[in-house]
């Protein structure tokens, strides 16, 4: 017999020897928890030793429970009395009960923990009865359900309503319309069609880029210096001409003007809406002359001739990019200066596209006279006894912006307050003959002024503002076939008649004159110039080195 075998036979042998004999008297169930205490002794007496002969120590495995059904025996009859006795009792009560321990490490003899223990006297480890529970787990088994119940009630059941404050629940379950989503787009569909390889694939099909647009140039916006005693040249391919039997080009050259920015695209010259109203005709007698224009990207200016009540009346209609363009001219850049010149000359001297005459200031002392942001005369001195010269008549203030405002005859004011004005309105020069013709589209009826022969048929010039940097010359000029004879009034009217929104006389007679190309354009009183000592005209302010916009 090896180290590690057990004599089974033996030691059932000495089991049985030392187990009580059960006398006829005692209870049948006595008997079987007997016999199955026995049978329990000798299967873990199996065990031990089948543990014994393994190499390595493991922990014995828990003896098996016994069934449920079976019956409790007199060892577990006093129990609870047994959890009341005294320390010392417990003590021999647990060493009378405690069963042999058999030694995994001993050879085949066994040791008894206490002498005289009796195998039958072990009590077995009292199981748990499974039908005890816990009142705690009981009672949250029972909230839970309870919870379970009232989800169930508010989910399950939607068509509880409220009435009264009450809830009460709708017998019949009213059915819900469902509007289906719209389908999105599968990730397919979102994908571009796959390009097909070409049929030959040794030739791959040139793809030919698509122009890129090159960006639409800002415009650029040129302006005269303010100082500038000269402007800058005109371009010659600016100069054209067109007969007055076929105006197409200038018509033309208005659209190219229209398609540069210059003018608005829902804006009309009086040269289109005269030549379309079939109620104009050209002047087509001696003096007459054809149309001519320039233009470039910060001017348009043309000029023709019509006959109104047979007398000829030269046009002249111009339209400017910047408020600089419109200048006035001394001789010499000085007021006061007692040198006069022709207005050819001195619109040649400016590089002026277009010059006409301004109020002759050295030949009368009437009316405020402002130059380069400076006034230069306010005369106080009395006029026939009613008014002050300064005030005698109308002056017109025209802006850094090229609008024209104007201080009326009678209107009282000093040195300080005018030349607050012109601080305040941004007043570059000023012009003081008059009267105001025409003021918000209206023409203004005139009985009485200082100067011009008001109510006598005269020769007369004025300029008139159509919008904003947009004007009109007229003049009206003696010819061979007829005397020019118009009063201020009517004058007036007809310069209303042209569309204008306000409009200024200016001298006339032999001084009305207007300067295209170094020539006078108008027919001349009396057939040649005058000597005077000022001008207005109207200039280009594209850079000499610049370009055109075809």
């Amino acid at each position: 017999m090896s180290d590690y075998e057990l004599d089974l036979d033996q030691i059932l042998a000495e089991f049985n020897a030392d187990a009580p004999e059960t006398s006829p008297g005692e209870r049948p169930e006595r008997a079987e928890s007997a016999a199955l205490s026995r049978r329990a002794r000798r299967e873990a007496a199996e065990r031990a030793a089948e543990a014994a002969r393994r190499p390595i120590r493991e922990e014995p495995e828990a003896l098996p429970e016994e069934d449920d059904a079976a019956p409790k025996t007199e060892e577990f009859a006093d129990e609870e009395p047994a959890r009341r006795r005294s320390r010392p009792e417990k003590k021999a009560a647990k060493k009378k009960k405690a069963p042999a321990r058999v030694s995994r490490y001993e050879d085949d003899d066994y040791e008894e923990d206490d002498e005289g223990a009796d195998f039958d006297a072990y009590e077995e480890p009292r199981q748990r009865d499974p039908d005890r529970r816990h009142p705690l787990l009981v009672l949250l088994c029972w909230l839970l359900f309870a919870l379970c119940l009232c989800f169930s009630a508010l989910n399950l059941h939607p068509t509880i309503s409220t009435s009264s404050g009450r809830a009460s629940q709708q017998t019949a379950v009213q059915p819900v319309a469902v509007t289906p989503a719209p389908a999105e787009p599968t990730p397919a569909a979102l994908e571009p069609a796959p390009t097909l390889p070409p049929e030959n694939p040794a030739v791959v099909p040139e793809v030919t880029p698509e122009p890129t647009p090159e960006p639409t140039p800002e415009p650029v916006h040129y302006t005269i210096p303010e100082g500038a005693l000269v402007a800058p040249a005109p371009r010659m391919e600016g100069y054209g001409s067109a007969p007055v039997d076929d105006p197409a080009p200038v018509l033309a050259v208005i659209q190219q003007a229209r398609e540069s920015g210059l003018l608005a695209p829902d804006e009309q010259t009086v040269f289109e809406r005269n030549t379309g109203s079939g109620t104009h005709e050209f002047y087509r007698g001696a003096q007459a002359k054809d149309i001519l224009y320039y233009r470039d990207d910060t001017i348009l200016v043309i000029l023709w001739k019509e006959q109104i009540d047979g007398n000829s009346v030269t046009f002249t209609e111009v339209k400017i990019a910047d408020g600089s363009q419109l200048r006035r001219k001394f001789t010499e850049d000085t007021f006061g200066s007692y040198n006069s010149d022709y207005a050819s000359q001195l619109a040649a001297a400016t590089n002026a596209v277009v010059a006409m005459n301004a109020d002759y200031y050295l030949f009368r002392d009437f009316g405020m006279v402002a130059y380069n942001r400076e006034l230069f005369r306010f005369n106080t001195g009395s006029y026939d006894g009613t008014y002050s010269k300064y005030n005698c008549v109308d002056t017109l203030f025209v802006t850094a912006g090229g609008d024209f405002l104007y201080k009326r005859l009678g209107e009282q004011n000093t040195w300080e307050s005018i030349q607050q004005f012109i601080w305040d309105n941004d007043v570059v020069f000023s012009v003081a003959f008059g009267p105001v013709l025409v003021e918000n589209g209206q023409a203004l009826p005139c009985d009485w002024y200082p100067v011009g022969e008001v109510n006598s048929g005269y020769s007369r010039a004025g300029i008139g503002q159509v919008e904003k940097l947009h004007y009109l010359y007229l003049s009206l000029n003696h010819s061979t076939e007829k005397e020019a004879r118009w009063t201020v009034s009517t004058f007036a009217q007809h310069f209303a008649e042209q569309g204008v929104q306000t409009a200024y006389c200016l001298d006339g007679g032999q001084t009305g004159e207007v300067v295209f190309r170094g020539e006078p354009y108008n027919y001349i009183d009396f057939g040649s110039e005058r000597l005077v000592s000022d001008i207005l005209y109207f200039a280009t302010a594209l850079p000499e080195e610049g370009g055109m916009t075809p």
